[in-house]
């Protein structure tokens, strides 16, 4: 029972490794987890985070054993899986979820944080918080009206459904689902691609995508022009520039 974080090449991969519990997320695996995203050099040595469960699971949200044991550490507990969900939003490089079989409660809301969530045909999202008699917790009240719509947010909130792959793409909720056996070569694929574009340009269309929801678009242009004359100033950028002025 842990959460591994392991490096390479740019990449940082976060696994929730619990296969025996479908990798529900004890006390001490949120902590770990949030020690890890911590640890993260975002704009140096990690340029990539890849979130994803062990044991053909992704995580089927938090372990409720012994959730009525103590109603005074409540807060504290909540809190650590809210800013781990936090902390996952905010991050400058992106992020993808590589989700194969079950993504529940807090779990499918970690997967859904992420900046691309690429899922096998057999996976399936459930916001079952309702079947456990509680309410909605770890971002889901914020994370689903804005990847749904606010109808179906809350036909997912009040029925608890679980969502097959190819509905839960179809309403938007994921990025793209692949063959059951395809997740880690598309999941590689795509972290090439992200690894192949500058990090400041990346760093900037996630920013500028967060603050427009708060924008009005005289707001957004302005934001962009701004931001565009930062990239601008970049190596990256120049040397790019100047590469497709010669092909």
């Amino acid at each position: 029972m842990t959460v591994r974080l392991d490096r390479r090449d740019g990449v940082a991969t976060i696994t929730m490794d619990r296969p025996e519990k479908r990798n529900a997320m004890t006390d001490e695996m949120w902590a770990l987890f949030e020690s890890h995203l911590r640890a993260l050099d975002p704009g140096g040595a990690d340029r990539v985070l890849v979130v994803t469960g062990a044991g053909g699971a992704f995580c089927g949200g938090s372990d409720v054993t012994g959730l009525l044991d103590d109603p005074s550490s409540m807060p504290r507990r909540i809190d650590v899986s809210n800013r781990c969900v936090l902390a996952m939003h905010d991050l400058p490089i992106p992020t993808v979820a590589l989700v194969d079989g079950v993504a529940a409660g807090s779990g499918a809301n970690l997967a859904l944080a992420c900046d691309l969530v690429i899922a096998t045909q057999r996976s399936r999202f459930a916001q079952l918080f309702i079947h456990r008699g509680l309410s909605l917790d770890s971002g889901a009240s914020w994370l689903l009206p804005r990847l749904v719509g606010e109808r179906r947010a809350r036909e997912l909130a009040l029925l608890g459904q679980q969502v097959p792959a190819s509905d839960a793409l179809d309403m938007g909720m994921i990025t793209r689902v692949v063959g059951d056996d395809a997740l880690a070569a598309v999941g590689g694929e795509v972290v090439d691609t992200l690894l192949g574009h500058s990090p400041i340009a990346l760093a900037g269309n996630k920013k500028l995508l967060d603050a427009s929801w708060s924008a009005s678009l005289a707001q957004a242009l302005d934001a962009e022009r701004d931001n565009q004359l930062e990239v601008l100033a970049s190596a990256a950028a120049q040397q790019q520039i100047s590469s497709f002025g010669k092909s």
